[in-house]
């Protein structure tokens, strides 16, 4: 029998120039996708189409619940950097999976753009939760 993966055994850390941003601490979910596409090209005299693929990069979201006003500090920077203001400025996104063998391998997205960051409060007795959509050029998946 075997015991799968959980997301206990999952840290997320988002990082800048400034170093490992604490204000994003409490991540509620992570999703990573590596972009590909399926190029399908028929031709003269062949009876079945030709595949090939590519790979388009690296997108995703990831949401947190709010601990600290610090989030948005990160956010202006984010913006500044966005409008050109913040030379340097980068951001990363490393995952780290715990495996139940004791395996540990590790997700990069390095200088990780940023779409529109929803503020959310949803209810009264509800966390306030930040959402990041994100996209980057590449994605590594780092050897043990």
């Amino acid at each position: 029998m075997s015991i799968r993966l959980k997301g206990q055994e999952t840290q997320v850390a988002f990082v800048s120039a400034n170093g490992t941003e604490e204000s994003v601490a409490d991540v509620k979910s992570f999703d990573i996708q590596f972009d590909r596409d399926i190029l399908s090209e028929g031709y003269l005299g062949q009876t079945t189409e030709q595949k090939d693929d590519i790979f388009k990069g690296v997108s995703g979201k990831l949401e947190f619940h709010v601990r600290e006003a610090e989030f948005l500090d990160l956010i202006q920077r984010m913006n500044e950097k966005t409008k050109r203001r913040l030379p340097g400025e980068q951001f990363e996104i490393v995952s780290t999976l715990t495996f139940p063998d004791g395996q540990r391998r590790r997700i990069l997205v390095s200088d990780a753009k940023f779409g529109a960051i929803p503020i959310s409060t949803p209810s009264r007795d509800d966390y306030v939760t930040v959402t990041f959509d994100y996209a980057a050029d590449d994605g590594s998946i780092l050897p043990a």
